[in-house]
């Protein structure tokens, strides 16, 4: 099984792939998702469902479609596919036959754009949510250097029930899909608390920014030791630390909204400023970590996983592994999550990022419609549990009617080799399993009921040229900006002054061009 990244004839292999890719198309599947309901790496599918189409071709028969990626490395060394039980039981169910270039993390983005400019592409291109606006994959796109996918949905309907249309709207450039999508809930943030601590002080859990404040000055008279609210603020911070969600519960924007026909920033609206004068009220308060404009990276979560902290903002599905963290130093202390406030959340993306087909290597129809094919089928219940658990009887076994790993020695052995696998598939945002645990099956109550709830960002399917060249700079004079408000090194005056230097620095021109793209889209 060759793993360089090459390009093999593969005429046969996409014609019959195509057979079976059509025959599945005349019949839905539910398509289940990964166990934490994140689009997680290693899969544990339902019961298992044949695909249509099934046994109308032998796939033994075929000679394997090679597809070779460029996806990014999050471990400290690549994968080993070569003699990887993992990846060639799951290459022989799909009748495969993967290369994947493994690009570690913090270069991906400078490897991406490299190879954008005239490097080697792979058949699949794996384009993260933050690169989707850059000018490089803008440019790309608007070339044709990647397939336009838009129309290609219905024929695939796996993929498609898993996409929504504000998924697809916020992946598209001028309108156009030119990936598949990687779905992530479109409902993700809302706020941990220590419920051992409410429940013992009979503190009321908060519902509006009001009762938040309030519930921090108990906190802190009651648990002097413990800071109330383990707050964080970095660039592009704001979706995750509450202050998004806080300004919608006030009546706000998610960022950008409407307003007569065009679309505005939050800066200096009221219920962001409310937000912002109750945080600096905090601080000032010591409700708040003093440290919060440079806490980085795995620092963020330290203060509520260690229990020093009562109340933290953060992705809900974060709940598992901090309430894990937290029990081992404390055992009695309880975590739980309040999704929303005034049942409103701010809505992310729902989407990290897509894959995209370029046109140099995905040459033909043919072949991306058989890539497009092999996406599809990875969403099948019987694939989903191959990759989740391997093979019965050897990897793992059903007991009452759940797969199960044979040992856990095994169970380990096999989650490092399939790991291999991450990013060369999508998930679902949600599935249901008989192991859900209580905490959850509580993050994914809350994935479902809000997902309609949540508050977008208006400006997320569009592209401001001057926010794609300049972005990071002038976000930088919002965010000093709001930092040294919050500790009290800018009054009002000297807050709305520095809102006047990047409206003028380039910030005017982005809210003309996001209004100039929004009323296009509204005729």
């Amino acid at each position: 099984m060759g793993k360089a990244m090459k390009h093999k004839r593969v005429t046969l292999a996409i014609v019959l792939l195509l057979v079976l890719m059509v025959l599945a198309a005349c019949s839905s599947s539910n398509a289940p998702s990964d166990a934490d309901g994140t689009n997680a790496t290693v899969d544990e599918g339902g019961a298992p469902e044949k695909s249509a189409g099934e046994d109308a071709v032998k796939e033994e028969d075929l000679e394997p479609l090679p597809i070779s990626f460029m996806i990014p490395l999050y471990d400290a060394q690549p994968h080993r596919l070569e003699g990887n039980p993992a990846v060639e039981n799951y290459e022989s169910l799909l009748n495969i036959d993967l290369s994947i270039d493994y690009v570690p993390s913090a270069n991906y983005e400078d490897k991406l754009s490299l190879t954008l400019a005239g490097g080697e592409m792979p058949d699949v291109l794996m384009v993260p949510a933050r690169s989707l606006k850059s000018t490089v994959f803008i440019n790309a796109a608007r070339n044709d250097v990647f397939w336009d996918l838009t129309d290609e949905w219905e024929k695939y309907p796996n993929m498609k029930s898993i996409f929504n249309q504000t998924m697809l709207a916020n992946i598209s450039v001028d309108g156009r899909q030119y990936g598949i999508a990687i779905p992530r809930p479109t409902a993700r943030v809302g706020m941990l608390y220590r419920e051992d601590l409410f429940e013992k002080h009979a503190i009321k859990v908060p519902d509006t920014l009001e009762e938040f404040y309030e519930a921090a000055k108990l906190l802190k008279e009651k648990e002097p030791d413990i800071i109330p609210f383990s707050f964080v603020d970095q660039l592009g911070e704001t979706p995750w630390n509450g202050i998004d969600l806080l300004t919608v519960s006030e009546g706000g924007f998610s960022i950008w909204g409407e307003v007569d026909g065009g679309l505005q920033p939050y800066y200096e609206t009221e219920p962001h400023l409310t937000v912002l004068n109750t945080l600096r009220t905090m601080y000032s308060e010591q409700l708040i970590n003093r440290d919060f404009a440079i806490v980085q990276g795995a620092q963020k979560k330290n203060l509520i996983k260690t229990g020093k902290a009562a109340m933290y903002f953060t992705a809900y599905d974060d709940l598992m592994g901090i309430s894990d963290d937290l029990a081992q130093v404390m055992p009695d202390a309880k975590l739980a999550l309040k999704p929303a406030f005034k049942e409103l959340t701010n809505a992310t993306s729902g989407h990290n990022g897509v894959f995209a087909l370029p046109k140099s290597t995905v040459t033909t129809e043919e072949k991306r419609d058989a890539i497009l094919s092999y996406f599809e089928r990875a969403l099948d219940d019987e694939i989903r549990r191959a990759r989740g658990y391997g093979i019965e009887g050897e990897t793992y076994e059903l007991v009452d009617g759940i797969p199960t790993f044979i040992s856990e020695e095994i169970r380990t052995e096999y989650t490092t080799h399939v790991r291999a696998l991450s990013n060369t598939f999508i998930n679902p945002t949600v599935t249901r399993l008989p192991t859900d645990t209580p905490l959850q099956t509580q993050v994914k109550d809350a994935f479902e009921k809000y997902a309609e709830l949540a508050v977008p960002n208006a400006i997320d399917p569009f592209v401001s040229e001057t926010y794609t060249e300049r972005g990071g700079e002038l976000d930088k004079i919002l965010y000093d900006a709001r930092v040294k408000f919050i500790m009290g090194e800018l009054d009002e005056a000297g807050y709305a002054s520095e809102i006047k230097k990047w409206r003028s620095q380039g910030g005017e021109r982005i809210i003309e061009e996001y209004s100039e793209a929004f009323r296009r889209m509204k005729k």
